[in-house]
């Protein structure tokens, strides 16, 4: 802007030298709703069909970006909603060949909002706009990755772990995560759907399995900050507790979980307890035939992590975090009885061993080499 005097102000190059008054760069917003089991809501547009879509869209000249994801939520879902919090952001290069055919595209930051929980009430108010959304899907993160552009995908599962690891927006290039990023996205972690397992009951220790076999036996392992630890299947993505199938030649189901314990995770362990346990009422969850069947639950303190080795039963070198007990329930993702075992697991540990109640935060990875326990 010119200065009182006519002159142009000190320190700023002339409006014929400046480059980016001239440039064009598009804006795009979209939001990521989940609902109560995790799954991500994902747009069918008619524009783009079989390639399914965040709810979202273009940033208008005089929108900020977080007015504008709620602008087009609205026009697409029919629900009025304000978003807050920034999961990821991601900087597109005018030369990257995933926009290839889109005519004269000049390069584009995307944001992605945190638009919450859907409840079914929300759902059912959604309303989509005639010949733009043929539909709209409710899918696990595996399942909408598998229907999304490669970078729209990427993007989806960076602001996926970001909300879940809550230590900040997924800063992006291209739709490749920059930096050393979070360790959910250095591991690749694809939180869950444990499909089966969102309708059957997790009953605390003062209810008794002992009239229902032990199928399998898992253990909430913590260290002395609270946190817990899980395991990453490089394989999928998936993370899951450590533990695993009670043999015939094992003590029962609490020598199972520590011994797949120490056989996935090196983990050494002491003063494990029972928990409680899931009931899988008609053999569903474990396999045909099974029969109703108990998958008991255990807790435990961590001795030390010792170094990464593949698991003698399947030859997989799992991932290891430490995340708080309520991460690790959204990463599992078993639903309400996850999340009540998940309460009940921290509760129980600080109540027997004085180990503080564990915030939510930033995922640590374990080395590959292992580390000692902290002391309390």
């Amino acid at each position: 802007m010119p200065a009182d005097d006519g002159r142009e102000p000190a320190g700023l190059m002339a409006p014929q030298d400046y480059a980016r008054s001239r440039a064009a760069f598009w804006g795009g917003a979209a939001v990521l709703f989940t609902d109560t089991e995790g799954k991500v809501l994902v747009l069918d547009p008619a524009y783009r069909p079989g390639k399914l879509l965040l709810p979202g869209g273009g940033v208008d000249q005089p929108e900020l970006p977080s007015d504008a994801a709620g602008r087009e939520v609205t026009e697409e879902l029919g629900l009025s909603v304000r978003v807050h919090q920034l999961l990821a952001v991601d900087w597109v290069s005018k030369t990257n060949p995933e926009y290839g055919t889109v005519y004269g595209f000049p390069g584009e930051t995307v944001s992605i909002w945190d638009g919450g929980v859907l409840e079914e009430s929300d759902i059912a108010r959604i309303r989509l706009p005639q010949n733009e959304i043929t539909s709209f899907h409710f899918l696990s993160p595996t399942q909408a990755a598998r229907r999304m552009r490669p970078i729209e995908r990427r993007r989806m599962l960076a602001a996926l772990r970001a909300r879940i690891n809550r230590a900040g927006p997924a800063v992006l290039e291209d739709g490749e995560t920059i930096g050393l990023g979070q360790a959910l996205q250095r591991l690749d972690v694809v939180p869950r759907i444990a499909f089966g397992y969102q309708d059957i009951a997790w009953h605390p220790a003062v209810e008794s399995a002992a009239s229902l076999p032990v199928k399998q036996a898992w253990v909430w392992a913590f260290d002395p900050l609270g946190r817990v630890v899980v395991l990453v299947d490089p394989r999928d993505g998936h993370v899951v507790l450590p533990g695993g199938t009670v043999e015939t030649d094992d003590d029962g189901p609490k020598a199972a979980a520590l011994r797949e314990a120490a056989e996935e995770a090196a983990l050494r362990l002491n003063d494990a307890a029972y928990l409680g346990y899931l009931l899988d009422p008609d053999g569903a969850v474990y396999g045909p035939g099974a029969g109703a069947n108990a998958r008991a639950r255990y807790i435990a303190r961590i001795d030390s992590l010792g170094s990464a080795a593949p698991d003698v039963a399947t030859g997989v070198t799992y991932g290891r975090l430490l995340v708080s007990p309520v991460q690790a329930s959204e990463l599992l993702g078993l639903g309400r009885a996850g999340a009540e075992q998940a309460e009940y697991a921290a509760q129980t540990a600080a109540a027997r061993w004085g180990i503080p109640l564990s915030p939510p935060q930033a995922a640590i990875e374990i080395p590959h080499t292992g580390m000692a326990a902290l002391l309390p």
